[in-house]
């Protein structure tokens, strides 16, 4: 439009011009050169005028105007005078003066331009229209537009806040959140756009990193068990590590080395220290053992003794191995430490204890002919004794025979109490009777320059024990005392209800639970440390040959032991010995039969039938002898077999005296039982030196088994012959 409006104003400056040339032609009459500018400026003109028509100007009237100045210029200029003259000279200024015709042509002129200016001027006004339209219109759609524009923002910007500023700033929450340690937080999805899928990636970051952080917790935990396991390990078996920087001289303990050591955890000692915790004894064989390995790569592992910050001596297990650079040099040496000193322990005791089962087996295998021998001998030697007048010099040499009898019987009993392969009958005792019964026998025993004392608990348990063989441990430990204290002293037996715990029951081999501890003091010359852990071992003792064999602790130690008790020794060189016996509460105090004892020179006699079986035919022809003697009638045999024989026979028999061990694998237990299925009635007393397990069963007696132990006395034959028969009826 602004070029169409400037076309317009210049076309009206060519049409005013134009006007101007159209009235000097008609006043002054130019030469024709002059009307062929004019004609071609006013066809100009009208060129110009189609363009504004094709540009959709009604210009129109405005060309019709200029055709018509045309025709009217050319008329006046063929009709007015053709002279060179002016039609109006500076004479003639009146244009009334003029002619008729030149005044129309003249004023038709004047009107044609003034209509073309009117023309103009018109179209300028319609342009101007036109513009103010289009400037309307302009401003209408920029106002329209700028609306539109800030809507367009508004919803822009409020998209871009939805989809971008809201996601960013729920990321940066969630991001904030994280860093205060919240594992709970995730990034809220808003829509489905990109920004959701940023969301969801970032959601799903923080879940693979929740996967695996538990899979590091779970790693974690896991090691911490291990961990745990290798802690319980060590504490267990006390195995710990150490390693030595040869660069640095820098050793590193773990806690349980140090512990071993008795230092406190995270303690290391200093590289010139690492030897002196050794016994001098054994610093020389570590040392070079050591230097081995750091300068040869030698590994070792050996067994040797240290003492801990309190003194003691501790066996312990050290091994070391070389730990080498990426070049292959030795920077070091790490390796094991274990304290085994409970193993060593364990294997002395073990050690003890197969000597002892050996000695057992030795016993176990001599007691049984050593016994016949010595019921013959002593049965014989007991019968030479009082046939012989006391006038006569054979009675001296038959009494010898007789006491030396007696104590190899005592002997071989004591062997037998310790390798624990006596026949006991423990029954529920009370303890305190038993010993108010021994008392006036212990005091004789140990004599008047030893003060006893004997403090008991109120009330004590019953205990399950035999009591003759309670009877003599209790006389051995006081004989024991009086000879540890040959100036005088005193002798203390206390007696006490006590639990024995699961932790020391287990250090122990013995079972927790309830127990009735009978403790003998004594205020002797005491044990030194060395010998004490010997002293139950037979035939070891610290007294001079004359003094005893060395059984009497042995004995009393197996005796314990086979009554499921337990035994333990503390002395104190100059200051005296105490022996506990723990003895094990008995649960069932059913009531037994119990026969008394009588000390009676007055032997039993009866007239029954007796069948004696025994393989050993001195011993049988003793037995024979003397029960002959007390008035019964006696049957014998050799074996099982002529046992059988008899047993089978219409012959009367009140009791079945058997042996225990017999040849041909009938011993008298299967003889009784096949006695008893014929003879109902039957009783049984069986005998033995060494029982093996047919009657005895994890050390005691089956119960309603009467046995006579041998060797034994010919009153002791008669008593219990007389217990026997009289047990039945």
């Amino acid at each position: 439009m602004r070029l169409e409006l400037n076309s317009l104003t210049t076309l009206n400056n060519k049409i005013d011009a134009l006007s101007v040339g159209s009235d000097n032609l008609v006043i002054f009459r130019p030469d024709d050169h002059l009307w062929q500018v004019f004609l071609s400026d006013a066809r100009t003109i009208q060129n110009d005028l189609s363009e504004l028509e094709r540009g959709k100007f009604n210009a129109h009237r405005a060309m019709r105007h200029i055709d018509q100045l045309i025709k009217s210029v050319e008329d006046a200029y063929q009709y007015l005078p053709e002279n060179n003259n002016p039609i109006i000279n500076n004479s003639q200024m009146n244009p009334l003066s003029l002619p008729l015709r030149s005044r129309l042509l003249i004023n038709q002129v004047a009107d044609h331009g003034i209509a073309i200016e009117s023309s103009i001027d018109q179209l300028m006004l319609e342009n101007q229209q036109i513009i103010e339209s289009h400037i309307n219109r302009i401003l209408f759609i920029f106002m329209m537009s700028t609306l539109i524009f800030g809507v367009l923002c508004v919803l822009a910007f409020n998209m871009i806040y939805q989809r971008i500023a809201l996601p960013t700033r729920n990321l940066i929450n969630t991001i904030s959140r994280i860093s205060q340690d919240d594992d709970k937080a995730r990034a809220e999805v808003f829509g489905k756009d990109e920004m959701a899928e940023l969301s969801m990636a970032f959601n799903g970051l923080l879940d693979q990193k929740d996967r695996f952080h538990q899979q590091i917790l779970q790693q974690q935990n896991e090691l911490k068990k291990q961990a745990e396991l290798l802690e319980i390990a060590g504490r267990i078996t006390r195995f710990g590590g150490w390693s030595v920087d040869m660069s640095t001289k820098q050793i590193n303990w773990s806690n349980m080395v140090a512990r071993i050591h008795g230092k406190p955890e995270g303690y290391s000692p200093r590289f010139e220290e690492r030897l002196a915790f050794y016994i001098p004894d054994h610093q020389p064989h570590i040392e070079a053992l050591f230097k081995n390995c750091y300068q040869s790569g030698i590994p070792y592992d050996v067994e040797l003794q240290i003492l801990n910050s309190a003194g003691e001596p501790v066996w312990v297990r050290t091994s070391g191995e070389a730990f080498r650079d990426n070049e292959g040099n030795i920077t070091g040496v790490h390796g094991a430490f274990q304290d085994i000193s409970e193993r060593m322990e364990l294997e002395n005791r073990l050690r003890q204890s197969q000597r002892l089962e050996a000695v057992g087996q030795l016993t176990g295998g001599v007691a049984h002919d050593f016994n016949n021998l010595l019921t013959v001998v002593i049965g014989n030697a007991q019968i030479l004794t009082e046939s012989f007048e006391d006038s006569s010099r054979l009675k001296p040499l038959a009494d010898m025979i007789l006491q030396a009898g007696y104590r190899g019987a005592e002997l071989t009993r004591s062997l037998l109490a310790f390798a624990r392969k006596q026949p006991l009958d423990p029954k529920p005792e009370q303890i305190k009777p038993l010993i108010d019964q021994l008392w006036p026998l212990l005091e004789r025993a140990v004599g008047e320059e030893i003060g006893t004392k004997f403090i008991a608990e109120e009330p004590l348990k019953d205990v399950l024990v035999d009591a003759g063989q309670f009877e003599n441990a209790l006389l051995n430990l006081a004989l024991n005392a009086k000879d540890a204290m040959p100036k005088g002293g005193q002798l203390v037996i206390e007696a006490e209800n006590t639990h024995l715990p699961e932790q020391y029951a287990h250090h122990h081999d013995i079972a927790a639970g309830d127990y009735v501890v009978l403790a003998v003091s004594d205020s002797g010359c005491g044990i030194d440390a060395d010998k004490i852990d010997k002293v139950f071992e037979p035939f070891y003792t610290t007294k001079s040959k004359d003094k005893g064999t060395g059984l009497g602790l042995a004995m009393v130690y197996g005796f314990i032991k086979q009554s499921n008790g337990h035994v333990n020794i503390y002395s104190e060189p100059g200051q005296g010995t105490t022996v506990r016996l723990y003895l094990p509460v008995a649960i069932d105090k059913t009531a037994q039969l119990t026969v008394n004892k009588k000390d009676s020179d007055t032997l039993q006699v009866g007239h029954e039938s007796i069948l004696v079986v025994e393989d050993d035919p001195l011993v049988r022809e003793y037995v024979l002898t003397q029960l002959k003697a007390l008035g019964y009638d006696v049957l014998s045999a050799a074996d099982g077999k002529q046992a059988m024989d008899i047993l089978e026979s219409e012959q009367s028999i009140d009791l079945l005296l058997t042996d225990v061990v017999l040849p041909e694998g009938f011993n008298g237990r299967k003889i009784a039982e096949h006695a008893l299925k014929l003879r109902p009635a039957l009783r049984v007393l069986y005998t033995s030196g060494y029982t093996e397990n047919s009657i005895v069963h994890h050390g005691r007696l089956d119960k309603g088994v009467l046995l006579l132990s041998k060797p034994y006395k010919r009153e002791e034959l008669a008593s219990k012959v007389r217990m026997a028969l009289l047990t039945g009826e």
